[in-house]
């Protein structure tokens, strides 16, 4: 396969990105928000000059450019190298008439989620009756919470509110319903510790990030520490580097990988951990926290993958800026169905497109 040309269309929030080759034929892909704008310019100064070589394998598109651009090895570089992986995931798919689940290995035709709310500084009787009544309307059989100050130094918004807003949730939230709690790194290891007891007595299923995500052996010794009262925890949305995801999936720092398909440097690259995963005993979902096109990438990811977590993730805020495609994802019993239509199964939205800073690179 060779590109003739890749082009982006950003916002702030979100970049998609348009790859076509020299056939005319064209796939969408998207970076990871936020930021988006600056994603765009690392794209196209950085990354699309590897992408134009010639290549057999589209999968380790990705690769090469991470490895091949290693002076710039950061963040914006790996998310500028999703937008061209996911781009040439979905012209693959439309190409072959399938969808990119299917391109995989397609295992499930629908996806179990989860209610994740981005709101930490809710009064706590107004948090737990809100997603009560998400679950009431949609369905869903199990929520996230995010309590206290991401990366926080052991703070809360104010005194007891993590504990309070657990507490609350447990008795607001239908029986049965499976309790994810992610603290966004909040942590030193003793209070992790301290509260993973805590979590555990409440009913609380799955304990996220506890840690600072860079201090691995922090996380690794609050995870054998959780082990023993059989609380599992889990790690990795913000990792993009092979050999930390390597280091995190042997020495089992963490029980559940979840690898975001954007931060990480694209679809290919979060299928490789979800392999290696599972050939360890580990579980992997990932992480989806809006509904922007990176919702859509992953029901295709947990339709395919060996070893999934019983559910994905499905922000619930109301981000308009993330439903910049069509068609949105209908959310009926707590599911939603894996498109079968070819590629992703999604266009941009025309409005987006037509107010989006355009940007193109060609293959001269």
């Amino acid at each position: 396969m060779k590109l003739k040309s890749i082009e982006t269309f950003a916002s702030t929030n979100a970049c998609f990105v348009r790859v076509s080759d020299a056939d005319g034929a064209f796939g969408w892909g998207m970076t990871a928000p936020f930021a988006a704008n600056i994603t765009a310019q690392a794209l196209h100064q950085i990354a699309a000059g590897v992408a134009f070589e010639p290549f057999e394998d589209y999968t380790a598109v990705a690769d090469e450019i991470i490895r091949r651009q290693y002076k710039f090895l950061g963040t914006f570089l790996a998310r500028a190298a999703a937008g061209i992986d996911t781009a040439l995931w979905d012209l693959a798919g439309k190409r072959a008439g399938r969808s990119v689940a299917e391109l995989a290995g397609k295992a499930r035709n629908e996806i179990d989620l989860y209610a994740s709310s981005m709101k930490r500084d809710l009064p706590v009787r107004e948090e737990a009756d809100r997603l009560r009544a998400l679950q009431d309307e949609y369905g869903y059989r199990a929520i996230k919470l995010h309590p206290g100050i991401p990366v926080g130094r052991d703070r809360d918004f104010w005194p007891n509110r993590t504990e309070d807003m657990i507490g609350a949730m447990a008795e607001t939230m239908r029986p049965g319903t499976h309790l994810i709690v992610d603290v966004n790194g909040n942590y030193s290891v003793e209070r992790a510790i301290e509260m993973g007891r805590y979590m555990k007595d409440r009913g609380v299923d799955l304990y996220e990030e506890p840690c600072p995500y860079w201090e691995v052996d922090q996380t690794k010794a609050v995870r054998d520490a959780c082990a023993a009262f059989g609380l599992p925890v889990a790690g990795g949305e913000q990792d993009y580097v092979e050999p930390i995801w390597n280091r995190m999936i042997d020495g089992n720092v963490v029980d559940v990988c979840q690898p975001d398909l954007l931060y990480i440097g694209g679809f290919s690259r979060a299928l490789r951990v979800a392999g290696r995963a599972a050939a360890r005993g580990l579980r992997v979902t990932p992480h989806t926290s809006n509904q922007s096109p990176i919702f859509v990438m992953g029901l295709h990811y947990m339709a395919c993958i060996e070893n999934p977590y019983p559910f994905l993730e499905c922000g619930i805020e109301d981000d308009r800026w993330a439903r910049c495609y069509r068609p949105l994802v209908q959310i009926r019993g707590g599911k939603a169905a894996v498109p079968d239509a070819p590629g992703w199964g999604f266009e941009p939205d025309a409005e987006f497109l037509a107010k989006a800073a355009y940007g193109i690179s060609s293959n001269r």
